[in-house]
């Protein structure tokens, strides 16, 4: 794919997400649930594409890298990647709740609750670019741009052919699928402490 396309997939993704951006307005969680699951979908498929467009074009070796260790050991490559986004859950809701107890407004947990839900986008972005990339490498030959808009296609799916609780579900599992084996990388690559550096 040529860099002229690639530039024109992530500006068309921002184009579909910039509505939201220039409003301002924080996103609540309940619009997920009161949204048609056409929307839900549309919004999945462009989110993901400006997610992972940006990952791609940003961390190109990672997400190569990441192809190939969730293809390593794809047998655990869910688990590990649910962890993952078990992980954000509750990092993020524990943030949310403390920030909801200081005495300064309304805004801190509404950002605390954007900055998780900007991570698990990131992961999600991530997975569903890596499990469209490996489904292109199958087919003969890695082709990380197609992966990405078949990532998107395949985050809207579930949003599109099932129930909100169903939608969610398939949605994590095919996107910890992808996450899996960076992740599992991460946990399991050795952290040496120089003695007396405190490092």
């Amino acid at each position: 794919m040529t860099d002229l396309c690639r530039r024109g997939l992530v500006t068309a993704a921002a184009l579909a997400a910039l509505p939201g951006v220039v409003a301002g307005q924080p996103v609540d969680p309940t619009v997920l649930a009161e949204a048609s699951g056409a929307v839900r979908a549309a919004a999945s498929f462009a989110a993901v594409l400006l997610v992972g467009g940006g990952l791609l074009a940003r961390y190109g070796g990672f997400v190569d890298r990441s192809v190939d260790a969730s293809l390593e050991r794809p047998r655990v490559a869910v688990v590990y990647g649910v962890m993952a986004f078990g992980l954000v859950a509750f990092v993020g809701g524990y943030a949310i709740s403390q920030l909801g107890r200081l005495d300064v407004g309304a805004s801190l947990p509404a950002v605390g609750l954007a900055v998780t839900g900007l991570a698990v986008l990131v992961l999600a972005g991530l997975g569903f670019l890596v499990v469209g990339t490996l489904i292109t490498d199958v087919r003969g030959g890695r082709r990380p741009w197609q992966g990405l808009v078949l990532g998107a296609a395949l985050s809207a799916v579930g949003w599109l052919l099932l129930p909100l609780v169903g939608g969610l579900i398939v949605w994590v599992l095919v996107a910890s699928f992808g996450v899996g084996g960076p992740t599992r990388e991460w946990f399991h690559t050795p952290r040496h402490v120089e003695p007396g550096t405190g490092e």
